[in-house]
């Protein structure tokens, strides 16, 4: 008898954790990927004030899982209209991208957090990144 019992809860423990895995499996899916945006802006020139021409800047962040939590990455390309460059990576620009770091996943406020920069902020349904508490919203891309 006190085999057979011993067995049932074993074989309830196994259960309820393979969910509880299945469940943080389901969550990590949301939470890794890409998360891009982009934006313009008109580029003067600072000796005449006159109009160059627009950049454009595609910003996105790579979230990867990691044994213990997720890795963060950046990446920034730019694009000015005006010359024929082509795209140009910002990794040595004043404005580059963040460097790659390791975060945790805080479930009450759907945050990422760091040692070194404002916590990213997620809307897992609506597939939405904002880092710290400003305006600007990355969105998930496709996979």
């Amino acid at each position: 008898m006190t085999q057979r019992l011993f067995f049932i809860v074993v074989a309830g423990l196994e259960m309820s954790s393979c969910n509880s895995r299945e469940k943080n499996s389901a969550k990590a899916d949301e939470i890794v990927g890409a998360y891009a945006r982009e934006y313009s802006f008109k580029v003067v020139n600072t000796e005449n004030g006159k109009e160059i021409g627009m950049s454009i800047i595609r910003d996105t962040i790579f979230v990867r899982p990691k044994s213990d939590g997720y890795e963060v990455s950046n990446d920034r390309w730019r694009l000015n209209q005006y010359d024929n460059e082509g795209w140009k990576n910002m990794e040595h620009s004043e404005d580059r991208p963040m460097v790659t770091h390791a975060v945790t996943f805080d479930p009450v406020d759907n945050s990422l957090n760091s040692q070194l920069f404002v916590p990213l902020y997620l809307s897992l349904k609506e597939g939405k990144l904002r880092k710290g508490k400003g305006e600007h919203l990355y969105l998930k891309c496709k996979n």
